[in-house]
């Protein structure tokens, strides 16, 4: 039925630059860890200098994560029973797809901007290895998938999630409703080093750097500067709706390297990809130890994701007028390309005002932490992590992070608590470490959450990683 399928065409057209669904960077218990090696350099690459290893070795990681400041959800089933595959059959079709109901999500109407981020972050083997007394270096590697929603009206989300058939929204004017949607699939390896530059018996002082080489496989981005519209009814749907477009001034492109197909291996290594690119991470880190047998502090601050992807891609300065979105525009759609075509016609598109090429940013970010650790094994982080991305920046964002995370430290186990801040959600996770396998959440409550138990997520998280180190470095000073 039309009612049944408008949303979903209507949020695929709003997000129609994604690669794939299926597939950044917090893995709070992993990062935050002082024996996490090379891991610790995408909070601050200055944390080289401080690892405790001669030798560190991951053999790999990976991190699913979704957040949201708009619906919470409230399936019969879990979300990691729908990632996984795991559905029961009475929320199925007859063809086995999944009957989602608007009603299994609940909106957040509190007037804010709203944003929503899906990636998947997955490191690749790594390597750091100390080099004298006072220098570590590092070897990584990495893929990363994200898409992005940033900075939408509720107005306009609850008119799309409405199906656009709800009369309640018929003839109200909305003008302004500047967002973002942005997607990225690319692959980096980074070369770090840090390095102690002054040390005393109770203090040390450290820098650290981060160069990464960039390949960009797929990126798209719809910026929206302006956009004045308003639903008004369709007379040939009944109790249906259509958006009407006054004008709209935004800047639109995407890439066709992957030809509507899902990203292999033969993808990542085959071809020409369209996107090239380099990164910088920078920081500077403190550690303070007066007692040689007492507790530890360390406080560090650093600039990461400082650069961007130049893609050769289909690009377009969109200023139009009277423009019109009904939801028979879309009954045909069965892939992206399809979707992008789709929107090319509705927005006007000629081939003459493609520009041939743009940009995509990484997600920029400022971290800072403070580290307290007692000769126990016991010790507590604090970390924030500041978006620097500007609402209508044709880039990827870090979604900003205050976190908290006691921890406990063993040789062969660990084990830590990470509370964090994410989108005006508070989230509780926990991580584990057994000899080198690390297993983890930042939002433990959202794997689990359902109607049924009464926890209403607004996104999961769960991260897992294999990685151990060898070999004791002693004091640095000389």
């Amino acid at each position: 039925m039309i009612h049944s399928t408008t949303p979903r065409r209507f949020a695929l057209a709003t997000l129609c630059l994604l690669p794939a669904l299926a597939s950044a960077q917090n893995l709070l218990g992993l990062t935050t860890s002082p024996t996490s090696g090379v891991h610790r350099t995408y909070q601050n690459p200055a944390w080289l200098a401080d690892s405790p290893h001669r030798v560190f070795v991951s053999l790999g990681a990976g991190n699913l994560h979704a957040n949201n400041n708009y619906v919470r959800y409230q399936a019969p089933f879990s979300l990691l029973r729908l990632i996984t595959g795991q559905v029961p059959d009475e929320y199925r079709r007859s063809n086995g797809n999944i009957k989602f109901e608007s009603t299994y999500t609940q909106e957040t109407l509190d007037d804010k901007p709203k944003n929503a981020t899906v990636w998947g972050d997955f490191r690749g083997p790594a390597l750091q290895l100390a080099v004298g007394n006072r220098t570590v270096i590092g070897l990584s590697s990495r893929l990363r998938v994200a898409g992005q929603v940033w900075g939408a009206s509720e107005q306009l989300l609850s008119a799309l999630r409405a199906s656009l058939n709800s009369s309640a929204f018929y003839s109200i004017p909305s003008r302004n409703n500047a967002f973002s949607v942005s997607t990225n699939t690319y692959a980096e390896l980074a070369a770090s080093v840090g390095h102690t530059v002054l040390e005393t018996d109770e203090a040390k002082l450290m820098v650290g750097l981060t160069i990464k080489y960039l390949v960009g496989f797929t990126s798209g981005y719809f910026v929206n500067r302006g956009l004045t519209y308003q639903v008004l009814p369709d007379a040939n749907v009944p109790s249906g709706g259509y958006l009407s477009v006054d004008q709209v001034s935004a800047d639109f492109g995407y890439t066709s390297f992957l030809q509507n197909q899902n990203l292999t291996l033969r993808s990542l290594v085959n071809g020409h990809p369209p996107g090239r690119g380099v990164g910088f991470d920078l920081g500077g880190a403190y550690v303070y130890k007066p007692d040689p047998d007492g507790a530890t502090l360390r406080a560090g601050i650093a600039l990461t994701d400082l650069g961007g992807i130049n893609y050769t891609a289909d690009a377009y300065a969109i200023d139009q007028q009277k423009l019109r979105f009904f939801t028979s525009d879309f009954n045909d759609v069965r892939n992206s390309e399809q979707i992008v075509n789709v929107i090319r016609q509705k927005l006007r598109v000629e081939e003459s005002q493609n520009q041939g090429s743009f940009t995509s940013g990484l997600p920029s970010s400022l971290n800072t932490s403070v580290d307290y650790e007692l000769p126990t094994g016991l010790g507590l982080q604090m970390a924030y992590w500041q978006d620097l991305r500007s609402n209508s920046a044709v880039a990827m964002h870090q979604p900003s992070v205050v976190a908290l995370v006691p921890r406990y430290e063993h040789k062969w186990a660990a084990v830590s608590v990470p509370i964090s801040l994410v989108n005006g959600a508070v989230l509780a996770g926990l991580s584990l470490r057994a000899g080198p396998i690390w297993l983890g959440s930042d939002n433990v409550p959202g794997l689990f959450g359902n109607s049924s138990n009464g926890i209403a997520p607004r996104g999961l998280d769960v991260y897992g990683g294999i990685a151990f180190g060898f070999g004791s470095r002693g004091s640095t000073n000389e």
